[in-house]
């Protein structure tokens, strides 16, 4: 079955905190470079340890493990310093506007659903990718969250006329996005995966770049 719509993960599919704005709050210089590799690490920690089903964890530890990775002084405060994230997450990560791009040229349909805290429409303004996508669905204004089936269906019911297994979703959390999707009924679903740390996931790409070729487009 050929893809119709491909839906996106905003944080570290589409756009990850920016180093400039947490380095103004925290008096820290942080690098660009180091701050990208930390966030997928911390994401697959995170992913992991609730595949495992060790699910009292929340955002709160993963900023946690994403600063101590960073090797920033007293990781456990930083993340309330920066509000834990919100407004942060406005740098474009390389190639997304390239690969949407390319989808929206062939047709596809492409959406956002994500976890976030009210933020994620003004960050991807921000980040210059706003303009790509037909609708954003947040989190925290429609009272669930990825895994959870509902937010995944509502994707498929804003779509409109459009199957769950005409849908690809796009994330870079196994835990969160890829088996989220697929228990929703999606047809595909794409592990953005830049640090190789899944090497035997079937569906996986680099980044948002390369989607369109692995769709066969």
């Amino acid at each position: 079955m050929g893809m119709k719509a491909v839906l996106f993960d905003a944080g570290g599919t589409l756009v990850l905190q920016h180093p400039d704005l947490m380095s103004e709050v925290l008096g820290v210089d942080m690098d660009q470079d180091s701050c990208f590799k930390a966030h997928y690490l911390a994401m697959d920690a995170y992913s992991r340890l609730h595949c495992a089903g060790t699910r009292r964890h929340g955002w709160e530890w993963w900023l946690e493990h994403y600063f101590t990775t960073l090797r920033v002084p007293s990781p456990s405060e930083a993340g309330p310093k920066i509000r834990f994230g919100h407004g942060m997450w406005s740098l474009p990560i390389q190639g997304v506007e390239e690969g949407v791009s390319r989808l929206l040229d062939h047709g596809i349909r492409c959406a956002v659903i994500s976890n976030s805290d009210g933020s994620i429409r003004r960050s991807l303004t921000e980040a210059g990718l706003s303009h790509l996508f037909e609708f954003v669905i947040d989190s925290s204004e429609v009272g669930c969250r990825k895994p959870q089936r509902e937010i995944f269906e509502m994707g498929v019911e804003e779509l409109g006329g459009v199957a769950p297994g005409e849908v690809a979703y796009v994330g870079d959390s196994v835990f969160h996005d890829v088996n989220g999707a697929l228990q929703a009924g999606y047809g595909q679903a794409w592990l953005v995966d830049p640090l190789d740390l899944y090497p035997d996931h079937t569906m996986r790409v680099v980044s948002v770049a390369a989607i369109g070729e692995a769709l066969q487009l």
